[in-house]
């Protein structure tokens, strides 16, 4: 006589599917703050590319205009069709541009940075961040 049963059942039990279920909710969330902060840095080098090629634009264009102060040389660039229009010259965080001239009459770029206030540790220039004293913002 055989006792055996064969109506056995399979399948997971519901202390296993919750632990799956922890689990990938802890990987979704460690993924999603790696991603925010892969965000924040690509938005940090756009910023500084940003500033670099529009350095380089003004320097082509006070080449051959007269000299220009600092304040007014995106309006003479517009105004001179050099640049398209004024999202030419925002930055990632929707903030103009400032341009400013150094102690030997160059043109620097700077882009205000996530606080979008000027002269603070975060702004950014060509070569990235202007203050490195401050490493996470």
């Amino acid at each position: 006589m055989n006792l055996q049963r064969t109506d056995r059942q399979t399948g997971f039990t519901l202390v296993e599917l919750m632990v799956v279920v922890v689990i990938l909710g802890l990987l979704g969330g460690i993924g999603a703050v790696a991603f925010r902060k892969f965000g924040k840095n690509a938005k940090l080098d756009v910023a500084a590319v940003r500033c670099a090629e529009l350095e380089k634009a003004i320097d082509g264009f006070t080449i051959r205009t007269d000299n220009v102060e600092a304040d007014d040389v995106f309006d003479a660039m517009l105004e001179d069709k050099l640049l398209k229009s004024r999202k030419d010259i925002k930055d990632p965080w929707g903030e103009e541009f400032v341009v400013r001239k150094d102690e030997d009459d160059n043109y620097i770029v700077i882009s205000k940075g996530p606080d979008k206030s000027e002269d603070t540790d975060d702004d950014i220039g060509r070569n990235g961040k202007l203050n490195e004293a401050d490493e996470d913002f």
